[in-house]
């Protein structure tokens, strides 16, 4: 009987620890939404207030972070969520048509990677940027930098 016991619990060990699922909080590298209304910078405001004009995702490079905007004029931008595979953060979201009359959805994020400070001693966890909207691959619009 306690072989039997043993047994079961190696079983029960095996099987909870062997197929486990990862655990995305422990991703490097993640999207945090950010306050249009709250920026401070005038260059990232200026270019988000240009942009607003057409639709699309663009990129925005500044001294210290990466924005990603994602304007919708004709469809809301919904299910954003990224990942990093092969040093290549990849970037996914889902499109609806805005009804008639709706607002224009605008959505900007950071990207935020763990263990980084502001100063230039980044960790790189990704080299490259791949956007795919309703499951297909797609690129920015624009790309900005600024100084």
């Amino acid at each position: 009987m306690k072989k039997l016991y043993i047994t079961l619990l190696i079983i029960i060990t095996i099987f909870t620890f062997g197929c486990s699922k990862n655990n995305t909080s422990d991703n490097m590298v993640k999207l945090n939404k950010v306050d249009i209304s709250a920026i401070n910078n005038q260059q990232l405001k200026n270019f988000i207030d240009e942009a607003s004009q057409e639709e699309g995702i663009y990129k925005i490079d500044t001294k210290s972070n990466t924005y990603i905007y994602f304007n919708g004029i004709k469809n809301e931008f919904f299910d954003i969520n990224c990942n990093v595979e092969d040093n290549t953060l990849n970037i996914e979201a889902n499109t609806n048509k805005l009804e008639k009359n709706a607002s224009q959805s605008q959505k900007l994020y950071v990207i935020y990677q763990k263990n980084t400070t502001i100063s230039n001693d980044k960790t790189v966890y990704f080299d490259t940027i791949k956007l795919t909207i309703n499951d297909k691959e797609s690129s920015f619009k624009n790309i900005f930098t600024t100084k």
